[in-house]
């Protein structure tokens, strides 16, 4: 729900801050490699995934959205 409505308006950069975005991936990641290395149920492994891949969305979004918005300053200054 929250990627969608990022995507709508457009200011995930100003949402949520890089570092928080890569603590959240660390944290997901060692979550999955420690249920791979246990031998922990599928579904545990399957919503780890699931979880790391939200997370580069996430990190997708934030990096997209900050520079088409920085891109929009730089053409907005440049017009002045």
């Amino acid at each position: 729900s929250q990627i969608y409505i990022a995507c709508q308006n457009g200011r995930v950069d100003q949402a949520l801050s890089l570092g928080f975005l890569l603590c959240w991936i660390a944290g997901d990641l060692t979550n999955f490699v420690g249920c791979y290395l246990t031998n922990q149920l599928p579904i545990q492994i399957v919503t780890a995934i699931f979880y790391v891949n939200m997370d580069i969305i996430m990190i997708s979004q934030f990096v997209y959205y900050k520079l088409k918005n920085q891109m929009s300053k730089c053409k907005f200054f440049q017009q002045l």
